[in-house]
């Protein structure tokens, strides 16, 4: 796609997926949810006194210091505010499959849909976060400046903001959500390992939809899929949860299972 010339500091991010479900900090034997909250804490820049352009549906490639996240747009929607979707992926990137594929995809949906879509890559396999036990933020800070470099190039509803996720990319798609109810009116999640301390529900918190498979072998779902529902409904949060019939780690369809019910919420 079109380049776009989005710089910053580089983020050093590190390798590999950590496949685990226990899912709080220690510290002296007590959860430390503030650090949670720090790490997974997502700013929104005050919106640009010029609001951005009118989306062409190409693919905009957002480059800091060779990481990137692609935006994709829909075509002849003018000047209109646009949903903005937020795309993780799951571990093992560039070791077990190739992001590209998986990525253009998302252009004829943002046009179908009249969205936009942006998907960012983690700089290694997976989410420096969960690599290194929910104590570095490398790729949120990416992930923090694409988002506002999507509200700098088009014009971004900014209380139609979703997150969704697979496998690693759920897991991380729920704990930004969660934790960032100011930004994010909802966290989509297929085959999530775990929520990362969710803070009790409040008035703004975000809507919860959740996809597991029956047959994940992975995150199984009645250890994992179940345990990572009933903890989010005991928090307070409104949760749809699907299962997956007959399905194993990637349930068929998760991209677009839940889009119809967020795109709905007014």
């Amino acid at each position: 796609g079109a380049g776009c010339g989005f710089h910053g500091l580089r983020g050093r991010c590190t390798t590999s997926p950590e496949l685990f479900q226990e899912d709080t900090h220690k510290a002296g034997g007590r959860e430390t949810m503030s650090s949670t909250a720090a790490l997974l804490r997502i700013k929104l820049d005050p919106l640009p006194a010029q609001p951005g352009g009118s989306p062409t549906g190409v693919p905009v490639n957002l480059e800091r210091e060779g990481q990137t996240a692609v935006l994709h747009s829909p075509e002849g929607t003018g000047e209109e505010a646009l949903p903005l979707l937020i795309v993780l992926h799951g571990a093992g990137k560039g070791k077990h499959y190739q992001l590209a594929p998986l990525i253009e995809p998302w252009g004829e949906r943002a046009k179908r849909l009249k969205m936009l879509v942006l998907y960012p890559e983690a700089r290694e396999h997976t989410w420096d976060y969960i690599k290194n036990k929910r104590t570095s933020r490398n790729d949120m800070d990416f992930l923090q400046w694409a988002i506002n470099a999507t509200r700098s190039t088009f014009r971004v509803d900014d209380k139609r903001i979703a997150v969704l996720g697979i496998s690693d990319g759920g897991s991380m798609a729920l704990s930004l959500a969660v934790h960032n109810p100011g930004v994010f009116q909802a966290g989509l999640s297929a085959s999530a390992g775990f929520c990362s301390s969710p803070p009790p529900a409040a008035r703004l918190s975000p809507k919860i939809f959740l996809l597991h498979g029956e047959k994940d072998t992975m995150f199984p779902l009645a250890r994992t899929g179940y345990k990572v529902r009933d903890e989010l409904i005991k928090a307070g949060y409104s949760v749809e949860f699907a299962v997956g019939k007959g399905q194993g780690h990637i349930p068929e369809g998760w991209q677009e299972q839940f889009l119809p019910a967020w795109l709905a919420i007014p």
